[in-house]
């Protein structure tokens, strides 16, 4: 699989930055096994079955592994201070999972799986979701048109950081062939807002295919998007 991002210029409280990661194997490697979203507020180091796989991934970056096929203990651990979170992953060799730091309630850093589960679509459509995982960016806007409605939607309101691996496997929506539009800003809080948002987010799909959007904190301040 691979990654795409898109940046855009600062306009309001809600800023948009490029794709970036300060790992060796960022965010544009060759396809391998594992994919860690920190969407905690600090650096993570990743280790798998007791081996550290990736030193530091920044906050608001993504980086990648190559694992072996099969069961593996994942410890994702801040950089500094801080307690690790724990989980258990099982890779294939013919997909990519995805993990990510998170931020729980109590501010500590926490884990959760974001591989999709409903990954069947049917011939003739195409399906897309959003993920909120910007930590500093409180409630944003994400409005979409999609392929059979071309009116501007809300994604979902409040959307706020989702910080539970519950409702962070947000549902993919469903729609026909065609092109999605997805745009976020900060304010105002309707769909008055489409025409200027600063981020503006284009995906043509064809029948059968699906993408996830990551809104991520941009290091620099405000947030950026990836998608997968």
């Amino acid at each position: 699989m691979r990654l795409i991002s898109k940046a855009v210029p600062f306009l309001i409280p809600l800023l948009i930055a490029g794709c970036g990661s300060d790992v060796a194997t960022g965010c544009c490697a060759a396809v391998p096994s594992l994919r860690v979203i920190n969407a905690f507020t600090s650096p993570v180091e990743v280790s798998v079955d007791g081996t550290v796989v990736l030193t530091s991934i920044s906050a608001g970056n993504i980086g990648m592994a190559a694992l072996a096929a099969g069961a593996h203990a994942v410890v994702m651990r801040p950089i500094g201070t801080g307690s690790p979170t724990n989980l258990n992953i099982t890779t294939t060799a013919s997909g990519v999972g995805t993990i990510a730091a998170v931020r729980s309630a109590s501010g500590a850093v926490s884990s959760a799986v974001l591989d999709d589960t409903n990954s069947v679509v049917p011939a003739g459509a195409t399906k897309v979701r959003v993920l909120h995982l910007a930590p500093n960016a409180g409630v944003i806007q994400v409005y979409r048109t999609q392929p059979d409605y071309q009116t501007p939607i809300s994604w979902q309101f409040p959307f706020t950081y989702q910080a539970t691996p519950t409702s962070l496997n947000a549902p993919f929506f469903q729609s026909t062939v065609g092109t999605w539009e997805v745009h976020v800003w900060q304010t105002p809080t309707d769909a008055s807002g489409w025409a200027n948002a600063p981020l503006k987010i284009i995906i043509p799909l064809a029948s059968g295919e699906k993408k996830t959007i990551v809104i991520l904190d941009n290091p620099g301040g405000g947030v950026r998007y990836e998608t997968y």
